[in-house]
C-alpha cells in the first residue's frame, strides 16, 4: 500500500481544492503549487551585471515593465523545454505549450493586490499557478519576478494527464505528483515535495543556462528538495528523471530507484514521503529522521550503481 497523506472532501485546503475542481476538467491542470519565499538567501548573489550572452531583451530589464520580464521569462523557458525535452513530451502538451495563451494567463501584481486577492495564500509566497493554468506573481524585483515565472513555467512543461484507473480512482498527474481520489471521495497526494524540487532543479538551470545568475541565486526556495532530486538523478539517471518530469513513464524512474535500493519495492514511497517532511514538517525529530532515512537510502543507492562499501 502507497504511503501518502490522505484528505476528506470537506477538507479545504488547497490540495483538496485542486482536485476537486478538476475532476471534470479534460486535461490535467498543474493545481495551486507555490513557489515559497524562503529566509535562506544565497550568499552568492551577483553583483548586478550579466554575461555578453544574455538575451537584450532579458538582461535589459530597465526598459521593460514587470509583466513585460515574467512574459520573456515564460516564453523562452517553453521554447527552451521543448527543444531541450521535447521528445519525452506528449503531442498534446507540445501543441498547449507552443500557444500563446500560455502568457495571456499569466499576471503580475503588486504584493498588496496579490494578497487581497488571494487571502488564503501565507504571506511568504511569490507567485502560484493555479488549477487552469493561470500564473500569479507579486511584483518583487525584476530578479524575483524572472524567477518565480521560471519556475511557475516549469510547472507548466511538466508532463500532465487524468484518467480512471482501473479501480474507479480519479488519477491526476503534474510532473511526478499524483493525486488520486477513490470513491469514497478520498484524497492521496504523492510525490508533492519532491516534484517541487525537481522543479526547482530544472528552473535553475534554464536562469543559469540563460545568464541569469542574479535571478537564480536571488531567492532558495525548495532548496532541500532539490538536493536531493539532483542526488536522485545523478544515480538514478537523468533520462529516466527527465521521461518522468516531462514525459508519461514515471515507472521506469521508480523501477530503477527501488532497484537500487536492493529491490525494495517502498523506496520510492519511502524516498518521498521523507522529502515532504524535509520540506513541509515542522517537527524537528521527524525532519532529522527523514534526513538519516534519505543518507541511508543514498549510500545504499551509490553502493550498488558503484560498488562504493560505505558512503
Amino acid at each position: 500500500m502507497r504511503e501518502s497523506r490522505e484528505y476528506s472532501t470537506s477538507n479545504t485546503n488547497s490540495e483538496t481544492a485542486f482536485t476537486n475542481e478538476t475532476k471534470e476538467a479534460s486535461t490535467v491542470s498543474d493545481g495551486p503549487e507555490f513557489l515559497r519565499e524562503s529566509t535562506e538567501i544565497s550568499a552568492e548573489v551577483s553583483g548586478g551585471k550579466y554575461g555578453s550572452e544574455v538575451n537584450d531583451y532579458l538582461s535589459n530589464t530597465e526598459l521593460m515593465t514587470s509583466q513585460e520580464i515574467a512574459e520573456a521569462a515564460h516564453c523562452e523557458t517553453k521554447e527552451n523545454m521543448i527543444a531541450e525535452h521535447g521528445e519525452c513530451m506528449s503531442d498534446e502538451l507540445k501543441d498547449m505549450l507552443e500557444s500563446d495563451e500560455t502568457r495571456d494567463k499569466l499576471t503580475v501584481m503588486s504584493s498588496e493586490e496579490y494578497t487581497q486577492v488571494f487571502e488564503d495564500v501565507d504571506v511568504n509566497v511569490l507567485g502560484h499557478c493555479d488549477f487552469e493554468g493561470n500564473i500569479y506573481m507579486k511584483d518583487i524585483s525584476p530578479e524575483i519576478v524572472k524567477h518565480v515565472s521560471t519556475h511557475e513555467t516549469m510547472h507548466l512543461c511538466a508532463n500532465r494527464e487524468n484518467y480512471y484507473s482501473e479501480n474507479g480512482e480519479y488519477v491526476q498527474v503534474s510532473g511526478v505528483r499524483e493525486i488520486t481520489t477513490n470513491e469514497d471521495g478520498m484524497i492521496s497526494d504523492n510525490n508533492q515535495g519532491l516534484n517541487e524540487g525537481l522543479t526547482e532543479m530544472y528552473t535553475m538551470r534554464e536562469l543559469l543556462n540563460r545568464g541569469e545568475n542574479n535571478a537564480a541565486y536571488l531567492i532558495s526556495s525548495y532548496s532541500e528538495a532539490r538536493m536531493w532530486s539532483q542526488r536522485m538523478e545523478k544515480l538514478a539517471g537523468k533520462e529516466r528523471v527527465e521521461a518522468a518530469y516531462f514525459g508519461q513513464d514515471r515507472e521506469g524512474l521508480r523501477s530503477e530507484f527501488n532497484r537500487l535500493n536492493d529491490g525494495n519495492e517502498k523506496a520510492w514511497e519511502s524516498f518521498s514521503r521523507d522529502i515532504d517532511l524535509l520540506e513541509y514538517s515542522r517537527s524537528e525529530a521527524e525532519i532529522e529522521q527523514a534526513k538519516w532515512c534519505l543518507m541511508s537510502q543514498y549510500s545504499t543507492m551509490a553502493r550498488n550503481k558503484y560498488g562504493i562499501k560505505e558512503f
